[in-house]
């Protein structure tokens, strides 16, 4: 609604920020239970590797603010350009998001979250671009200089994915579960393969084969000539 009053998705990005930062204390409360191999399985477990990521990132760059000399760095460096490697070969996460997952969330209505995800995932490919180019140029730069581009960069890729991830795991995903059916969530499953998995993606978690379950899975019976919805509390 407050798209269609006119109000930028820019906006209601900073206000979902806003949103999530009253209710986050809630909303960690929440957890999703799903099976392995399933859909929402497969990115809850990429986002856990992501966020180990970001740690390993955070703890290199900090060794680099420390150093003296560009010299010494030399480790920190090549072990920044794994890390990096690694954040951008998320790529396959996002597609997967962005070609399967949104689509279905888009049939039942649900529009602009999927397209506030997409605009972050945007923003997080400029910025791991960024940082790339930053951490292969690094000899270019005045030391100090670069330990400042360095820490401004890696911060704002941390706390943009962060924060993504939260949201994903907390609002989005709980949402698609609500509303994808069983059979929805083996196509899904399909098209994810088709589509292919990150490096870190564990294999387990690609090889379970998928038992696809809700938490409020409905059912279709009859019953003295009349169709009932099954649900845990009762039938409609």
């Amino acid at each position: 609604e407050l798209i269609r009053e006119g109000i930028p998705r820019e906006e209601i990005q900073k206000l979902c920020d806003v949103h999530l930062a009253v209710f986050r204390e809630q909303l960690e409360e929440q957890k999703i239970e799903v099976a392995a191999g399933t859909p929402i399985s497969i990115l809850l477990e990429e986002h856990k590797i992501l966020e180990k990521m970001l740690d390993k990132l955070k703890v290199t760059v900090e060794r680099i603010k420390q150093a003296t000399e560009v010299s010494s760095i030399e480790g920190e460096i090549s072990q920044l350009k794994s890390i990096v490697d690694h954040l951008l070969e998320a790529e396959k996460h996002y597609l997967r998001e962005e070609n399967v997952l949104f689509p279905y969330l888009e049939k039942y209505g649900i529009t602009e979250p999927p397209a506030i995800m997409w605009m972050e995932h945007n923003k997080l490919r400029e910025r791991k671009k960024e940082l790339r180019e930053l951490i292969e140029n690094y000899r270019d730069f005045d030391f100090k200089e670069f330990k400042e581009k360095l820490d401004e960069n890696a911060q704002a890729v941390r706390n943009l994915l962060s924060n993504h991830i939260f949201k994903e795991n907390r609002v989005l995903f709980p949402t698609a579960l609500r509303v994808i059916t069983n059979e929805e969530w083996v196509s899904i499953r399909e098209e994810f393969d088709e589509i292919g998995y990150c490096c870190f993606t564990p294999p387990r978690i690609i090889s379970a084969t998928p038992q696809i379950a809700r938490g409020e899975e409905k059912t279709v019976t009859a019953e003295a000539g009349e169709s009932k919805l099954q649900f845990e509390t009762g039938s409609l």
